[in-house]
């Protein structure tokens, strides 16, 4: 219930930030590329800090 309660979030999220940015440029094609973007460094940020997190276990894992 939890994930599927942080995607509703995650959707109502993005459909705003697209609204807005519809209103704010008029331009639906600048408003996919920007979404795009956002997308995109959203889940570079995500894996990044997957990564990050599984290098932290691995070195505490190391050190007991």
């Amino acid at each position: 219930m939890n994930l599927q309660k942080t995607i509703l979030i995650e959707i109502i999220a993005i459909a705003l930030a697209t609204a807005a940015l519809i209103w704010l440029t008029d331009s639906y094609l600048m408003t996919l590329g920007i979404v795009i973007l956002l997308v995109l460094v959203e889940r570079l940020l995500v894996s990044y800090l997957e990564k990050r997190e599984e290098e932290k276990e691995e070195n505490d894992e190391a050190t007991d």
